[in-house]
């Protein structure tokens, strides 16, 4: 081989190598883009960031009591940690699967939520904890249907206001969840369901006078649904003061507040909570904010509040954007319910609200709650990535129209040749 044909080959393989650099650039940069098209960095940083720190804390919270119940200290971590590889994919669910698509089989997404809800009165398969039906067990694990009943009746009924705009009446199916919510007994799911729904039904257009007579007419059947039930009742009682009652019905408020007290402003370094060596109960779910509390402080939960408030604040700066009225809807309720059950969550910690049992959204141990919350994240991904192609093809589409208006403007010119 000369020297000229040996230059020529290295030649060739620097441009391949090039080439290939290239593409791989390329590839990389799609990639980018797609994951902020999809929200990336505004929606899922703060999902991904509170979803760790609810690992660390489910760990934190529940080694103690798991070692000496379970004979495990890893045990609610690694049911957390497995449950997060099928979260991941309900989240990609909901990016990818077009809500056009899930609007084909709304109706029947709704009767299968209900009907996995009711069966958790069922003997077999039916599984109570603390009194409350509202889980089934399937292959040794336990899934929490009301999770799933929200975000299908909010889905449905989303679908049905778009679909029959001057038509609320069309919503007649949507009290069955309540019903199948309030027979577990599921008071504070149904109360986040109500949020959510009233937030879509709002936004739907729907005249102020009508809106707040519907609240005012629903405010009695909330009474009476707290008078039927004598625990429900005692709670409220407790709430207004819990030291009424301090080694019974107060007794978990009270401990939070310890909790709270004992971290002050920087907590007592992580692993360091006293409250949750068999003091406060549930503490790796519904009261783990008062772990962290106790742990690092005052100034970490409002670190964990900020992260909340930048996820919210940015979903509602998208959601001024949504040009789908239907999107907008599902994206409105799905803020609602996400927004409602962190503040619940938080209030009830603090003892600013009373006990609801509710988890606190990405970081209380609870599979089904992630599950929920992670598919919820996706379908708001989805409408995210919708209205950035949405704007940005009306804004090319107003770009084209007034340079077409300004080229018909232009007088028409006319050049003379010389023959």
């Amino acid at each position: 081989m000369n020297h000229n044909e040996s230059f020529s080959h290295s030649k060739k393989d620097a441009s391949d190598s090039s080439q290939k650099n290239s593409q791989g650039i390329e590839n990389n940069t799609e990639k980018l883009s797609l994951f902020l098209l999809y929200g990336g960095q505004t929606l899922w940083f703060p999902v991904l960031a509170l979803t760790a720190l609810g690992l660390l804390f489910v760990y934190s919270s529940s080694s103690v009591y798991a070692s000496q119940k379970y004979g495990d200290e890893y045990l609610f971590f690694k049911k957390q940690l497995l449950f997060l590889v099928p979260a991941l994919f309900m989240g990609f669910l909901g990016m990818r699967v077009r809500i056009s698509f899930l609007d084909r089989y709304a109706g029947r997404i709704f009767m299968g939520a209900l009907i996995a809800t009711l069966l958790t009165r069922a003997p077999i398969i039916g599984k109570k904890v603390l009194g409350a039906a509202r889980w089934i067990q399937i292959a040794g694990f336990q899934i929490q249907p009301s999770e799933f009943l929200k975000i299908a009746t909010v889905l449905f009924a989303s679908y049905l206001l778009s679909k029959n705009p001057r038509k609320i009446a069309h919503l007649w199916p949507i009290p069955l969840a309540f019903g199948a919510l309030l027979m577990q007994p599921d008071f504070g799911s149904t109360m986040i369901l109500v949020m959510g729904l009233a937030a879509l039904i709002f936004l739907h257009g729907i005249p102020y006078r009508f809106f707040i007579a519907g609240t005012l007419a629903f405010l009695p059947l909330i009474g009476g649904i707290m008078i039927a039930a004598p625990y429900r009742m005692r709670r409220l009682i407790t709430f207004l003061d819990p030291f009424a009652d301090p080694l019974g019905a107060g007794f978990q408020v009270i401990q939070s507040f310890v909790a709270i007290a004992n971290g002050g402003l920087f907590g007592k370094g992580l692993g360091g909570s006293q409250q949750k060596l068999f003091f406060l109960p549930e503490a790796h779910t519904d009261f783990i904010l008062a772990v962290i509390a106790e742990e690092m402080g005052f100034s970490g939960v409002v670190v964990v509040a900020g992260v909340y408030a930048l996820l919210f604040i940015t979903i509602l700066q998208f959601l001024k954007k949504v040009r789908s009225h239907r999107e907008r809807l599902l994206g409105a309720g799905i803020f609602a319910m996400l927004a409602a059950s962190t503040i619940v969550n938080m209030g009830v910690v603090a003892g600013l609200l009373p006990t609801k049992g509710l988890p606190l959204p990405f970081v209380s141990s609870g599979g089904s709650s992630l599950l929920a919350s992670f598919f919820m994240m996706g379908l708001l991904s989805q409408i995210y990535r919708n209205t950035i192609l949405a704007n940005s093809a009306a804004k090319d589409e107003s770009v084209s129209k007034t340079s077409a208006y300004r080229l018909n403007r232009l007088p028409n010119l006319k050049v003379e040749t010389d023959v």
